[in-house]
């Protein structure tokens, strides 16, 4: 995706003029805030923080200010996003694109290779699934010499951070706010993220479509996961907003049963 647009990014503020007090002042303000609030994840040099709910936690990393973006691409941003929607749904019901397009993936990754040789199996008993939900989250970036919106990365396997990014924008407003004498930046220009509930409500509008009481919500993760707390938000959004049940399940547990499954067949 390569659009010029006519307009540039202004920095909100250059980093640089900061005074080193106020950077301090900032970094504590916005720590306390992360832990007041919940914007955490499991601290990496502790081998409890990815199994045990609660303990040895960090804050996330955070930028202590938002970076300026030029509001032209943050729209087309948000205008190309139902399209990439639509191309990863036909691809991923395009089976003979698939397994042509990751042959060479799967002689080097046996993961890979597993999947694709139950999807392989599943083309041929003709399993068709007309219920279907993306969860997708599209990763960008401004290039300096371009000024070119260019997408980094389309997640699709693991469209983490609803829950964590909507505190991050929080964040971001609470410390403009605070600073407003400080720091010349309009903390009502930032735009609103309700990504969680937005990701809370897709799910529940799939479980309805399934048409089935006894279908649950099923949180798919490693057995190791320090983000452990913004999937927890979104699982805390989901209960409290629907009467659905979700249940966290341990990534290779479920991996290991869908192969036991289906390797009869």
């Amino acid at each position: 995706m390569q659009t010029q647009v006519e307009d540039s990014a202004k920095p909100i503020v250059d980093p640089h003029d900061i005074d080193a007090k106020l950077v301090q002042k900032l970094a504590n303000d916005a720590l306390v805030w992360c832990s007041l609030r919940g914007l955490l994840v499991g601290d990496r040099n502790s081998e409890r923080s990815g199994t045990v709910p609660g303990v040895d936690m960090v804050h996330a990393p955070v930028a202590l200010i938002p970076m300026s973006f030029p509001e032209s691409h943050w729209k087309q941003a948000c205008e190309v996003a139902p399209i990439f929607n639509e191309l990863v749904d036909r691809v991923s019901q395009d089976g003979e694109f698939l397994q042509q397009s990751l042959s060479r993936t799967r002689k080097v990754d046996p993961f890979t290779s597993r999947l694709l040789e139950i999807h392989s199996k599943m083309l041929e008993i003709n399993t068709i699934e007309e219920i279907r939900l993306g969860l997708h989250r599209s990763d960008y970036m401004l290039d300096e010499q371009t000024k070119l919106l260019l997408q980094i990365e389309l997640n699709t396997i693991s469209s983490s951070f609803p829950g964590l990014s909507c505190l991050v924008s929080e964040l971001h407003r609470s410390l403009l706010q605070q600073y407003r004498e400080d720091i010349a930046s309009d903390p009502n220009r930032i735009p609103a993220n309700n990504a969680v509930n937005q990701f809370a409500e897709a799910l529940a509008k799939a479980w309805n479509e399934y048409g089935d009481p006894r279908a649950v919500i099923m949180f798919v993760v490693q057995a190791e996961e320090r983000n452990m707390y913004d999937q927890h938000w979104l699982s805390a959004s989901l209960r409290e907003r629907y009467p659905t049940f979700n249940d966290r399940c341990g990534f290779n547990v479920l991996i290991m049963d869908l192969i036991k499954e289906y390797s009869h067949i």
